[in-house]
This record gives C-alpha cells, sequence and structure tokens, in this order.
C-alpha cells in the first residue's frame, strides 16, 4: 500500500461512521456476501476487518476485467460494481437486520485503473433512519484512480 492510499484511507476513516456490527459477527457476513454468484464472477472480494472502511479487493485484473479497444485498463463497468459493491455494503451494514441497497451512485474518474490490484475502500458518512449517505475511493497498484458517493436507503413494503 501506497503513502497516498494510506493518507486516503486515514481521511476516510475520520469522516466515516463506525461499521455497527461486532466484530466477531463480521467475518461470517464478509464470507456470506464473498460466496454470492455475483462476487465470484467479477473475482472480487470484500474485507470488513476495519472497524470504519470497507475494503472490495478484485487481487487480479483479468482479460475480462478491461476495457475495449484493446485498453490495458480496467472498464469502467468492473470499476462501477467495485463501487456499488463497497459502498451498497458500507451502507448496509448502517441497518443490521434489514433489507437495505444502493439507490444512487456517482462516479469520477480520474485517471485509467492499468496495473496492480483494485481496490475500492469505502465508509458511511451519514445515516438517518432509512437513508445512509456514502462515499468511496478507488486505487489501482497503489494509485488513486476513482472516487464515488452515493446512497443507500432501506428496503420500504414490498418485496
Amino acid at each position: 500500500m501506497t503513502e497516498q492510499e494510506e493518507r486516503a484511507i486515514a481521511a476516510l476513516r475520520e469522516r466515516g461512521l463506525a461499521i455497527p456490527l461486532p466484530a466477531e459477527e463480521r467475518g461470517p457476513w464478509q464470507e456470506n456476501f464473498n460466496r454470492l454468484p455475483g462476487m465470484r464472477m467479477i473475482r472480487c472480494a470484500i474485507d470488513l476487518s476495519d472497524d470504519v472502511c470497507v475494503a472490495v479487493h478484485l487481487p487480479e485484473i483479468r482479460p475480462e476485467h478491461q476495457g475495449g479497444l484493446g485498453a490495458d485498463a480496467v472498464n469502467g463497468a468492473v470499476l462501477a460494481g467495485c463501487f456499488d459493491v463497497a459502498l451498497g455494503v458500507a451502507g448496509v451494514l448502517q441497518f443490521p437486520g434489514r433489507r437495505a441497497g444502493t439507490v444512487e451512485l456517482s462516479m469520477k474518474f480520474m485517471r485509467p485503473a492499468v496495473g496492480g490490484t483494485v481496490t475500492a475502500w469505502a465508509v458511511a458518512l451519514k445515516r438517518a433512519d432509512n437513508i445512509a449517505f456514502v462515499e468511496s475511493e478507488l486505487f489501482c497498484g497503489g494509485r488513486f484512480c476513482a472516487r464515488a458517493s452515493g446512497m443507500v436507503a432501506t428496503a420500504t413494503g414490498g418485496s
């Protein structure tokens, strides 16, 4: 991890809310989430070892992750998926025992995600009764590449 990434994570921790799930429950929650078909398909995994930050790791950039036109950069759709997971999990964990999901996702790409592993770090910034505001920063090979923000809301009625 680069100094730039360490500083960014420290800043996210300062702004973020604590994950309300006890540490001993985070491991099983993480394992169950990482077994979901979508997570296996993308080949990424969440890490809930931190008390504030959620991490999503894409440990290996494979050809199916790369963009079109012969580019080596990770495809924006893959990065959007990493952000959705990171922001979604950071928000969902603010509502233990309740169904919730990402309802808004906004991304800003700063530079191509090329080389190395991809990691998105996310935190919940603010929580109300039914909505959490979330933020994430994405690094590839230790370099800052993109930022995202969004909202996660609890399900109301229906299925």
